[in-house]
């Protein structure tokens, strides 16, 4: 499980759970018949108990297991909606959510499981991973400009599906990586504003211009 530390910020101060879902192989005991009521807090030897509670200002109740307890932030991690062996939901709870009038708790405390190190050669993956995403998304925002019409960024997609496109200003640059350039298309983006250097290719981007610009309904 993730540490709450690690969450994003509005996932621990805010004072309606938060579900997230992760694979799950910890063993759980079986479910207690008897219960008592707790009147403290939350502290770790609550891990791998049953509980019940209500949310102060909320019809809401939860129940499952304590996860973990995490002090420094207080942050109590319920699992529920357990499946099998190997998937469940977490809720990522502060306990001054919590209506302790209404705490039921029962069974048996599990110590939280050590997890394992996570190998250099895996961490050094991951952050390969990210870093892709992050140049994809940098990418995908480089195709959608900024001030220009609907109409203008629609021509743009369309003309993107089959050669390279890019906004310069508001300014459609056309297989711009050529060693002539490529095609410039300016406002309003018709088959007059298309120039450059190479007459076929500036008549293939008119052509194919056209065919956007007909799709569309000025």
């Amino acid at each position: 499980a993730c540490c709450p530390d690690e969450l994003p910020k509005s996932g621990r101060t805010a004072q309606r759970p938060c579900s997230v879902v992760f694979c799950c192989r910890r063993f759980i005991e079986p479910f207690s018949p008897y219960l008592f009521k707790m009147s403290g807090g939350p502290c770790a030897e609550w891990c791998g108990k049953k509980i019940v509670f209500n949310l102060k200002d909320s019809t809401d109740s939860v129940s499952g297991e304590v996860y973990t307890y995490e002090r420094c932030s207080d942050t109590l991690v319920v699992c529920e909606n357990k499946v099998g062996s190997s998937l469940a939901t977490y809720r990522f709870l502060k306990t001054s959510s919590i209506d302790m009038s209404t705490l039921q708790i029962s069974g048996e405390h599990v110590p939280p499981e050590i997890l394992p190190v996570v190998p250099p050669s895996t961490i050094a993956r991951i952050r390969e991973r990210e870093e892709a995403a992050v140049q994809r998304e940098m990418a995908k925002a480089s195709m959608i400009a900024s001030g220009v019409s609907r109409e203008a960024q629609l021509l743009f997609n369309g003309l993107a599906k089959t050669m390279r496109c890019r906004w310069d200003g508001q300014t459609i640059c056309v297989e711009y990586d050529r060693s002539d350039s490529g095609v410039r298309i300016g406002s309003p983006y018709t088959s007059e504003k298309v120039s450059g250097a190479s007459e076929e290719l500036v008549a293939r981007v008119r052509k194919v211009l056209e065919g956007e610009r007909s799709k569309i309904s000025w």
